[in-house]
């Protein structure tokens, strides 16, 4: 099978544009016939190592959709390769339908479909890879999507409910920014002419720090930015090249009062969320732990993490080397104890990711209830400053005007 990029006309001269999955050139032409359409053009997608191109434009939603079609058509023994080129064939990404054309292919020269997957880690990450090659082994694949659904599900409704607790805060953040540097670049040097050509010399406080703020920005501005730009730079590029410094400054960031507990929470719940998928999928514990930690973007935790695998290995349970890692609540260890006495540890981690989800939303939502009207009382002393700046000075000097 290729992957066509074609164009075509209808009968009433509209263009259409396309892909289609076939077996050459000639058969795409029969069967924009039998749709009463004229080819006008037709390009083979090459066969390239597609791993090596940067693929941005695919989203968690089309994954979702994919482990949803892959699992149900598993269910009534679709063949592979058939599934994947119907699941194709409704795709309108580009982008992800030219991967599933490369995993097509794979599968025909007969590899599996985890060996498939795994050359695209950028889409596919290594728990996708790890569930769908013990899947394989066990023959429950539909199994396999469904866990990998519920949890690319999870996530994505965390980063929506994130996302959305963030959106307002930071609108008033951007309208604030904005309203300053508008009146600091376009009102404030054409009010200090009108006021000279008045010939006002008292000037009150609130127009005296805005004509002083003014200044700054117009003299340093270029400099100021220059060396925000250059901290930025170095700090990003220190985080880079010294894994001391990106580890310091990862936890000195969890000890920012409020937003560091929540931040260290979220990575949690990530991280038993992604642990209970594995074992769920019959992963071994061990393993599940280092494919799990590896998950983590945050150094730190990765190094506090570490000693979990070495503990498990000289004998102790989950709960207890979790517990002498200092970084989970009681609950937490509570409900992964209860999972190891019960032979149920898969889903009472599930069940614990969600309530450390919940709680830290909850609490998220609470220190936003308290930024919002701040930002909005800071935005109206601002705006009273500038009223204080502009208006008060002009109002009070009436008289000057030939009215």
């Amino acid at each position: 099978m290729i992957l066509f990029r074609y164009r075509a006309l209808d009968h009433k001269g509209h263009c259409h544009a396309g892909d289609w999955f076939g077996t050459s050139s000639k058969a795409l032409y029969a069967h924009l016939q039998k749709q009463n359409l004229q080819l006008i053009s037709v390009k083979a997608a090459q066969k390239k190592p597609w791993h090596f191109l940067p693929i941005f434009s695919i989203n968690s939603q089309e994954l979702i959709d994919f482990c949803v079609h892959m699992e149900q058509l598993d269910k009534v023994k679709m063949p592979l390769t058939e599934s994947i080129l119907l699941f194709a064939n409704t795709v309108k990404n580009r982008s992800f339908k030219v991967v599933l054309f490369d995993i097509h292919q794979s599968i025909t020269k007969g590899f599996l479909l985890s060996e498939a997957c795994s050359v695209h880690p950028k889409i596919f990450d290594s728990i996708f890879v790890e569930c769908l090659n013990v899947a394989e082994k066990t023959g429950t694949l539909n199994q396999a999507f469904n866990h990998l659904q519920k949890h690319l599900s999870w996530k994505k409704e965390q980063q929506t409910k994130l996302n959305q607790s963030l959106r307002y805060p930071f609108i008033l953040s951007s309208i604030l920014l904005l309203l300053m540097l508008f009146m600091v670049v376009f009102v404030t040097p054409h009010l200090e002419d009108y006021l000279e050509i008045l010939n006002i010399k008292e000037k009150p406080l609130a127009l005296k720090t805005l004509i002083t703020l003014t200044k700054v920005v117009q003299t340093q501005g270029t400099t100021i930015f220059l060396m925000l730009f250059a901290f930025l730079s170095s700090y990003y590029a220190f985080r880079k090249i010294s894994p001391s410094f990106l580890k310091e400054t990862q936890r000195l960031l969890y000890f920012i009062p409020g937003l560091g507990s929540i931040k260290k929470d979220l990575l949690i719940g990530n991280f038993l969320q992604t642990l209970s998928v594995l074992l769920n999928q019959k992963l071994d514990l061990l393993l599940s732990l280092e494919k799990a930690i590896d998950t983590i973007p945050s150094q730190f935790f990765k190094d506090k993490l570490s000693s979990v695998p070495h503990s498990i290995k000289q004998g102790s349970f989950l709960s207890d080397a979790l517990r002498e890692t200092m970084i989970f609540a009681p609950f937490a260890l509570r409900l992964i104890q209860l999972g190891e006495e019960s032979g149920s540890l898969g889903y009472l981690l599930d069940q614990t990711a969600k309530i450390q989800l919940r709680n830290t939303l909850k609490r998220l939502h609470s220190l936003l209830a308290w930024t919002e009207p701040v930002l909005i009382i800071i935005i109206g002393i601002v705006m009273m400053w500038i009223v204080a700046a502009t208006v008060v000075p002009l109002y009070d000097n009436l008289a000057l005007f030939d009215l």
